[in-house]
């Protein structure tokens, strides 16, 4: 019997051939795809790795020139399905002649059975009489993936119809939508606005933020403290009152101290700090933030550990561990690795081992963990600061909590009531495996009630209220889960595609004027769109889809008449959408004054194409300055405070680092800087020749 096993990737197709074959395995080429070939019992196997999707959806071809028909027929259109990558699709046919049997092996969600679904429609159409199986792991390690080879099951053709169903909403969804607002404001070519079913919404989060940032208005408040003495030391002490909002009240409270205060009550308490829940994608993600990785890097590292048998599946919901994992197994294997050999150690001598508990459960894929042990100068740096997150992870989720002693004392002098707080660790728990927390202790000095201390100062500050924060991409990943937008697979992907799109820059993500434009305009003409209640409705209809509940083709329909209802608005606005976009897109090219006649400098293009700073007052005024040939240009919230002029940032849609350009004057007037220099000094080169 021939096998083919199908991987959704070639990095996991080499694993799982050197695992089956126990590395007695030959690599070779059909076109320009790799097959790891192998012998079992007289019986040849054939292993592929796919490139994830194989196919892709798409309109057919009367449907490419956008103004060839109007964007609401796009929501009605028929829908094919073409090869995204031909040269595997001819591999996998000619493949399928020579086998008796496939073996879907590709990741076990619903964008892994997709795959491994058309996948095998390929492979069915060639071969109508080949045996098909389905093997499920969640790790690359020989225990999983033998396992998984020993007990194959059968495609789960609910779990790719949700797959299928997802494609269809983002294609219908994104297509007509970006259509109608690029078309609507005479954005065309790669200069399109982008428009999506996820996307929008998550933008709007963004750009509602900036807002609140933006109409931020401080109050004043004050705070007044002590310092005081004792033999051995100084502490501080708070007005029990903390924030102060009139000033008249802080400065009699000020003028109320007198040189002494006395101590009326000390409590303390013991607390116990809980250890954290067992990672899923959107817990791993977050806690990646804070060893400086964004979602995409994160994730991107995780599924490279993934497939070299390091960690486990990172894409779960789960935050409970299954009871069939081994746990004494994992220990026993991580208590050899140098680096946790310590923390293993102590968490072995506890009398109970018992595991946090999140509140996900799901039965596809347990909670991210280390499955083998992983030699630091065989990872990069990355890879390193990942498994080793990962390890610290696992085993805090494994260890008592933290106990520590809080101590409050109070006091008062000229009757004004003051309090400090103390906090000691009687016992580091958790937080001794898992250092990505602060462990913050602040020690106060043995004192006893009715106790007079010596007030060395007293402080009176003046401050003010602070605005909200923007969210990191780290943390706008945990608000896309609690609003419903997008899954635990996708959300870095769609964060990833903001900042393609020059909607988003920097970190924690700015929005652009362009972006705030689109998000206004919407907002106010079509604000279903920006809303997360209708995805969050059909993310939650695509995983009844999943459960049996619904029928791929009913969660479509009722997607196509959502859309329809919002093409009513769009249409109803049509007038006012474009005005509204052309006003605030116009935004985004202004940088500032210019200094020769006060009109607006612009982003221009010339006749050419090439990029440039022009006035508008132009043809009375000519002043401009150069701007780089490549590169999106991004105009940043930070003025120059010698020019006044807006700093600008340069970004690339593909794997290139951003860079900052700053003030174009500043810019233009370095460069020419350096130019004079090259000149003398090629003076001095023609001297020194004669």
């Amino acid at each position: 019997m021939n096998k083919l096993i199908v991987a959704e990737k070639d990095k996991a197709a080499k694993r799982i051939a050197e695992i089956l074959s126990k590395n007695n395995y030959k690599t070779k080429k059909i076109g320009k795809t790799n097959v790891y070939e192998y012998n079992q019992n007289g019986n040849k196997n054939q292993v592929i790795g796919l490139r994830g999707h194989i196919m892709k959806i798409d309109f057919p071809k009367q449907y490419k020139d956008w103004q060839a028909q109007e964007p609401k027929e796009l929501i009605r259109a028929d829908i094919e399905k073409k090869p995204l990558h031909s040269g595997i699709v001819k591999s996998l046919k000619k493949l399928a002649k020579q086998a008796d049997t496939t073996i879907i092996a590709t990741d076990y969600d619903r964008e892994g059975e997709l795959i491994g679904k058309d996948a095998l429609e390929v492979i069915e159409n060639q071969n109508q009489n080949i045996k098909n199986k389905r093997a499920r792991f969640s790790a690359l390690t020989p225990n999983d993936v033998n396992q998984a080879f020993q007990n194959t099951g059968e495609m789960d053709y609910r779990l790719s119809s949700s797959g299928e169903a997802r494609q269809i909403l983002d294609l219908v969804w994104g297509a007509s939508l970006t259509r109608y607002i690029s078309l609507t404001a005479h954005r065309y070519g790669n200069n399109f606005l982008s428009v999506g079913r996820v996307q929008t919404p998550t933008l709007a989060i963004i750009v509602d933020k900036e807002k609140e940032i933006e109409a931020f208005e401080p109050t004043p408040y004050w705070e007044i403290n002590l310092t005081l003495k004792t033999q051995n030391q100084k502490f501080q002490a708070q007005h029990t009152e903390g924030r102060i909002w009139k000033k008249e009240k802080a400065n009699q409270i000020h003028k109320n101290i007198q040189k002494t205060a006395t101590v009326t009550s000390i409590k303390t308490k013991t607390k116990k700090d809980k250890p954290p829940t067992p990672f899923n994608t959107t817990a791993f993600m977050r806690a990646a933030g804070a060893i400086g990785l964004n979602p995409s890097r994160a994730m991107n590292t995780a599924e490279t550990l993934y497939t070299a048998g390091y960690i486990s599946y990172p894409r779960t919901d789960n935050t409970v561990y299954s009871e069939s994992l081994d746990i004494k197994q994992k220990l026993n294997m991580l208590q050899s690795h140098p680096e946790f050999q310590k923390n293993v150690k102590k968490i072995q001598q506890q009398k109970t081992i018992t595991p946090t508990q999140g509140d996900k459960t799901s039965k596809d894929h347990p909670p991210i963990h280390p499955t083998q042990l992983a030699d630091k100068d065989k990872l990069n740096k990355t890879e390193w600061k990942v498994y080793e997150l990962v390890v610290r992870r696992f085993l805090a989720t494994l260890s008592p909590p933290a106990t520590k002693k809080r101590i409050t004392i109070k006091l008062k002098t000229g009757g004004e009531p003051f309090q400090t707080k103390g906090t000691k660790y009687t016992n580091l728990g958790w937080r001794e495996h898992y250092p990505y927390y602060k462990t913050k202790e602040t020690i106060l000095p043995e004192l006893k009630e009715k106790q007079e201390l010596k007030i060395k100062e007293k402080h009176k500050e003046s401050k003010q209220t602070n605005p909200p924060n923007r969210y990191s991409s780290n943390r706008l990943i945990t608000k896309m889960d609690k609003k419903g937008l997008g899954t635990k697979a996708t959300r870095h992907n769609i964060i990833s595609k903001l900042y393609n799109r020059n909607y988003i820059y920097g970190d924690p993500p700015k929005p652009t004027k362009t972006a705030e434009a689109v998000i206004e305009t919407l907002e106010k003409y079509a604000e279903r769109i920006t809303q997360p209640d209708m995805t969050s409705t059909l993310e939650k209809e695509m995983n009844q889809i999943i459960d049996g509940e619904l029928e791929k083709q009913d969660v479509i329909e009722e997607s196509r008449q959502m859309l329809e209802k919002i093409f009513q608005d769009l249409n109803k606005n049509k007038e006012k959408i474009a005005d509204s976009l052309r006003t605030g897109l116009q935004k985004d090219k202004i940088i500032g004054p210019c200094p020769k006649c006060g009109e607006n400098l612009r982003i221009m293009r010339s006749k050419r194409g090439s990029r440039f700073v022009g006035c508008s007052g132009y043809p009375d005024c000519n002043h401009s300055l150069p701007l780089p040939k490549r590169g999106n240009l991004i105009r940043t919230k930070k003025t120059c405070p010698d020019h006044n002029l807006n700093k600008l940032k340069v970004t690339y849609n593909k794997n290139k680092k951003p860079w900052t350009l700053g003030c174009p004057k500043c810019n233009y007037d370095e460069w020419q800087k350096n130019k004079d220099k090259d000149k003398d000094k090629d003076k001095d080169k023609d001297k020194n020749k004669k």
